[in-house]
């Protein structure tokens, strides 16, 4: 099967430098490559569906589309999440599944077979698989700019108030706040609602929340185990752990963010009070006032009390509950672009001290252990 990269090049959709820097983001913020070249403004989504459809041979579909009530109704809809697919038509003689790719067989074969119809697999791209997810199925998936219409400028346009499925506009405050209260907050267990950003219309059918997970615990780790296990990293999520490891020797709570275009979102945390399933609703615009923005202005460590707004409160509502008197804050770096904020505190109401001496030089080394995960992206890639 042709690789999309290829293809892209191919039709000059995009060009080599431009896949360059999307294999970049992915290898930090994760996601497909198509998600990535999209977020970056470097291609469009229906672009995008086109040249997925002709790499996996299928029909392909993008833009705004709703399933039909009697297609979600074939079974239960944790299928639907668990599998990344979803029936969009139910017809005669024939069932019309949105799918990722063609890998997903399995599954569409087993909604045919409940159907009693052939199924005709139909690809659409990944980060709108994830918003029909979430918006029809109670799904969760992390937050990401493409979601919260934070692209790049060139790919924005003037158009009507946005909704949570479309994307490539601008929005404020006040529009951030409450379509990333609606989208983040599908699938959440009831005590992770956080008063006053509750959905106002309840999904039909809602799923049942799955049983609770303890939460992972990860042995605290010094300046030099933590140095040792970045230069062993083999992904971005053992980069991510490391860090907080070695953070939660020195501090009582450590949280590590993604930063992608105007957009903050939780990734991992560790500590007192903190919860994986809250930390990944965490949400913050850049385009609000806040001591994020100013981190990511000035690109240096911030250490003292953080600016008080709404997007905040809720922040430490989500992180545990409790600000502190103090906090810090470091930019991590990867080839000059801002990719993650590190937060560190001593907890609810408490001083933290500015010892960042030793932090401030392990994120060199994240930056170096993303630099080699790249290097080894473009060897693959080559060959």
């Amino acid at each position: 099967m042709p690789r999309l990269g290829e293809l892209l090049l191919q039709e000059t959709l995009v060009t080599p430098d431009q896949l360059e820097e999307a294999l970049e983001a992915q290898v930090v913020h994760g996601g497909r490559l198509g998600t990535n070249l999209v977020e970056l403004g470097f291609l469009k989504e229906a672009e995008l569906a086109r040249v997925l459809g002709r790499q996996h041979g299928l029909p392909f579909a993008s833009g705004d589309m709703a399933p039909e009530p009697a297609a979600l109704g074939l079974v239960a809809r944790q299928f639907f999440d668990d599998q990344d697919v979803l029936p969009m038509r139910l017809e005669a003689t024939r069932l019309t599944v949105a799918v990722l790719g063609p890998h997903q067989l399995k599954a569409t074969d087993a909604l045919g077979f409940k159907a009693g119809r052939r199924v005709v697999s139909v690809v659409i791209p990944e980060f709108r698989m994830n918003q029909l997810l979430r918006a029809h199925c109670q799904a969760f998936r992390p937050m990401r700019p493409i979601d919260m219409n934070a692209l790049r400028p060139r790919l924005r346009k003037e158009a009507k108030r946005p909704s949570v499925e479309e994307v490539g506009d601008l929005i404020n405050e006040s529009d951030f706040a409450s379509i990333y209260a609606q989208a983040s907050l599908a699938g959440a267990d009831e005590e992770e609602i956080i008063e006053g950003m509750a959905i106002e219309e309840e999904l039909p059918l809602p799923i049942p929340s799955p049983p609770s997970r303890p939460e992972p615990t990860y042995p605290p780790l010094d300046f030099a185990q933590a140095q040792a296990k970045l230069q062993r990293s083999a992904g971005r999520e053992d980069i991510a752990i490391t860090v907080l490891q070695f953070a939660r020797s020195r501090f009582q709570r450590a949280l590590l963010l993604n930063v992608q275009g105007e957009l903050v979102t939780g990734w991992h945390g560790l500590g007192q009070g903190v919860r994986e399933r809250a930390v990944r609703r965490i949400g913050v615009t850049l385009r609000e006032a806040n001591t994020f923005q100013l981190v990511a202005k000035l690109r240096s460590h911030f250490v003292g009390p953080m600016k008080r707004t709404p997007n905040m409160e809720v922040f430490y509502r989500l992180l545990g509950g409790g600000a502190p008197q103090t906090a810090v804050l470091l930019p991590l770096l990867v080839r000059g672009k801002l990719v993650h904020l590190l937060y560190v505190d001593h907890g609810p109401g408490q001083v933290t001290p500015p010892d960042v001496g030793e932090l401030l030089i392990l994120s060199q080394s994240v930056t170096r252990s993303y630099e080699a995960l790249i290097r080894e992206r473009q060897r693959a890639r080559a060959h």
